[in-house]
Order: structure tokens, then sequence, then C-alpha cells
């Protein structure tokens, strides 16, 4: 699965270090747009919450429990290693101070013990996820070109639109720990991988971010695929009934999915979601007006393009010449994940839509770059 990109990384040391620095870069930019643009200077007080039961939107960021408790885990890791052998304090003298705006409050979280030490967990477990989504995304977009310069480009773009989805968030662990989920689904199913890697895919997914009810959901509609991959097929030949094993799967996922699903709603008590006192109007009709049609439109609308650009447009030029996996997962992932995010949240949080983006509609338009080259290619040979 990862062949090429071990290939891609061969060569002479000075090729190496630039693939290092720009990785680096593309990893650490995301992150710096999350502190200084956002509010990654809020993801210590919004974790305490979590880890006391107490979160500010209860329903659903403290039924999302996989990621605060990976840090909370590194977090007891330290104390009980590092810290015991080499105390933070006796290298690095801490000075507290309190500030209010965001860079001084940043400054103050370096003078803080307890918060510094969060505050490098915090990016260790980013930059850790963003190593994952490039080296997923890699072998992802490998299956649809054969330039690597042009996965590479991708890849960037990628860290130029993750920066750009940082609008009134926090570091979104989960939301990032949800789009390696994802790509993971996706290169198990185009490397064909053991299916059976589905279930804790679906598990980790389920403990994460209610969205992984879609990971299940995506494997069985490659199934259902003739040939998820080559030439493009029109009408319906290209369906068939995935064979039982697929179904045996994706019925062990989502029982799964729902069992953890509830168990955690169980464990911490259930509370409606409360988005009236978070988007000032309720779900629906009303917060689709609120996202489209009114003055909090113009930022929607930029905030979604500084993700997507115009892809969705663009692709929807070449969809009936992409190949079918990618047209089938399309289908539900574009429109129905924007129109679910348009009715039931503040759209113009734009790091929602990097999955579609990384899933569908960059390979999309990869797929179609290489095949016009390839058709320009067979032009000019000699008949």
């Amino acid at each position: 699965m990862f062949q090429r990109l071990k290939d891609a990384c061969r060569g002479p040391w000075y090729k190496k270090a630039i693939i290092i620095i720009s990785l680096l870069l593309a990893s650490f930019y995301p992150i710096y747009k999350n502190y200084y643009y956002a509010r990654g200077t809020q993801q210590y007080e919004r974790h305490v919450r979590f880890m006391e039961g107490r979160s500010e939107f209860f329903n659903p960021w403290q039924y999302r429990i996989l990621c605060p408790l990976l840090i909370e885990s590194a977090k007891w890791a330290y104390d009980h290693s590092i810290d015991k052998l080499i105390p933070a304090e006796t290298v690095i003298h801490f000075d507290e101070k309190k500030a209010e705006d965001e860079t001084a409050v940043f400054q103050s979280q370096l003078n803080n013990k307890e918060t510094f030490i969060y505050l490098l967990i915090f990016i260790a477990f980013r930059l850790a996820l963003h190593a994952a989504i490039y080296a997923l995304g890699f072998a992802l977009f490998a299956c649809f070109t054969r330039s690597n310069w042009l996965v590479g480009f991708a890849l960037l773009f990628v860290s130029f639109c993750m920066g750009n989805g940082a609008h009134n968030s926090d570091l979104s662990f989960n939301t990032y720990m949800d789009l390696v989920l994802f790509l993971w689904m996706a290169c198990i199913v185009l490397y064909r991988k053991n299916d059976w890697w589905i279930l804790p895919v679906t598990v980790l997914g389920a403990l994460n971010r209610e969205t992984a009810l879609l990971i299940p959901g995506l494997y069985f509609l490659a199934a259902a695929v003739m040939r998820p991959e080559g030439k493009p097929l029109f009408g319906w030949t290209w369906l068939r009934i995935p064979a039982p094993r697929v179904w045996g799967i994706t019925l062990a996922s989502l029982a799964v999915f729902f069992v953890i699903f509830f168990a955690i709603r169980n464990y911490y008590g259930f509370r409606p979601p409360d988005l009236v006192s978070v988007h000032q109007v309720p779900l629906g009709l009303r917060l689709l007006k609120l996202n489209l049609l009114s003055g909090q439109a113009v930022k929607t609308y930029f905030e979604i393009y500084g993700v997507l650009g115009m892809l969705p447009l663009t692709c929807l030029l070449s969809f009936r010449y992409n190949s079918m996996l990618l047209r089938i997962w399309a289908l539900p992932l574009v429109p129905v994940w924007l129109g679910v995010h348009l009715i039931g949240s503040m759209a113009a949080e734009s790091r929602y839509y990097l999955i579609p983006l990384m899933l569908v509609l960059l390979p999309m338009l990869l797929e179609m770059i290489e095949r016009e080259y390839a058709g320009r290619i067979a032009a000019r040979r000699p008949a």
C-alpha cells in the first residue's frame, strides 16, 4: 500500500531533506492557523471540561471520546515516565502570567507546567494525525495517477485546505481522526486488503465521531461496483450484489457501531443536542437560511471556498467520465454531506468538508488529469 511512497522517498540525501522539510511545513501550517487565527488556545480548557464531564456543548462533543482519552493516556504516560526522570521544571523556568488576547494566552500556557505539557501533547498528536493523513492520502491519490509530482501537489493542496478550514475551531482532533479513518477505509478497498479491517476501523470511528456510520456504508457501496477502477461504465451494468462476506462485515460493523454509540450515551447520560444555544436557531430550514441566506452566508460561502474551491463544480463536469467507485462514493459524500452540514451545523466551519475533498473530489480531479495526459500521449504516437 505504501510502496509508491517508499519509492518516492528514495534518492540522494538532499531529496529526502526536501521531502522532510516540506512535510514538516505542511504539518505545522494548519496547527499555526488553528492557534493564531482560530481558537487553538481554548483546547486545554475544553479538554479539561471533557474529562470532568461538562463539555460546553455536551451533545455530541462529550460523546466523542477517542481523541480525549488518547491524549489523557499520553499525559499519564508522560507523568509516570519522562516527568519522573527529568521533571520539566528542572530544565524550563515557568513564570505564570495571566492574559486575555490569543497571543498572550498562548504565551501564558507556555509559562505553566501543566498547560505546557498538554500543549506539547496536543501538537504532537495533531502532527501524528497529519502524518497519517499524508501517508494514507498519498496511497489513495496514487491509485488515480501515475505521477508522484501530482500526488505531492495534491497533498500540498490538502495542507492549505486544512489551514483554511480553521474557522471557529479548537484543534479539532476528532475531525482529523475522522479523516484518517475514512482514508484508511478507502485504502483497504482500493488495495484489496483483508476487508475484516473495516470492523476495527468502524470501532475506532464509533468512539471518535458519529459520522463514522458512513464507513461500513461506503465499504458496502464499493463492493457493489463491478469494476472499481478502469474505464467508466454507463447504465446499470456496473452494479452487482455483494458477496455474503461483504454483507457479514457490513452488518457486523453496523452492529458494533450502534452498540458503542448507545453505550457511550448510556455511560454519560443522554442529553438532547442543545444546538439553539450554539447556533441561535434550531436545526432545519431556519439554520439552512442562516447558513445560505443571511449575513452569515457571506462567511459561509468563502469559508467553504477556502477548503473546496471550485472542485465540486469541476468534478461535476467530469462526473460521467470518472471511475465508478468515485462516482458511487460521490453521491452520498458530496451532496448529502454538504446538505446535512448546511441544516445541522454552522456551515462556515469548513473543516467538515475535508473528507469529501480527499476521498472523492481530489481523486476525481487527479483521475481526469491522468486520463487527459494519457490521451494526449496516445494521440502523438504515429499510426
